[in-house]
């Protein structure tokens, strides 16, 4: 029975794999060259849009905060004007949600627009490489005149 190699790393093997394919194959280079500009650009959107999030959740508690010391202050003696700030309070609440639904839908529109074009620029990529290569091969078989 044989002994398995313990100077075995498997990420290096992948890594040498993956390497062997491109070399075989010229044309994974711009699917994958572009996979990761995408990737760039759909983090980029998510981090904006999480970013923009996070200050309305801010604004949210701030105001919430605000409403709870005020209706504090006045011990009950106006009930009225304390359901006036929660009523208050939840319309902006309202608003914000309302915006992060507006926002993720141009999120997602914005995303599914990057993921298209770099479908095409990938293609357009491989199209071009692709013909690089036949018009190599062509060379190569050409007959001399």
């Amino acid at each position: 029975m044989a002994k398995p190699k313990l100077d075995t790393n498997p990420a290096m093997d992948f890594g040498r794999q993956a390497m062997a394919a491109f070399s075989l194959n010229p044309l994974a280079g711009p699917p994958v060259h572009q996979f990761w500009e995408v990737q760039e650009k759909l983090l980029d959107e998510a981090e904006e849009f999480t970013r923009l999030w996070f200050v309305r959740r801010h604004a949210a508690a701030r105001t919430a905060i605000k409403a709870s010391k005020e209706a504090m202050e006045r011990g009950g003696s106006d009930p009225t004007a304390v359901l006036r700030m929660v009523s208050e309070w939840q319309a902006h609440s309202a608003e914000r949600l309302t915006e992060d639904i507006r926002q993720w839908t141009e999120l997602c529109s914005r995303c599914a627009g990057h993921l298209a074009l770099g479908e095409v620029a990938a293609g357009e990529e491989a199209l071009e490489k692709a013909s690089k290569e036949i018009a190599k091969a062509e060379a190569k078989h050409a007959t001399p005149v």
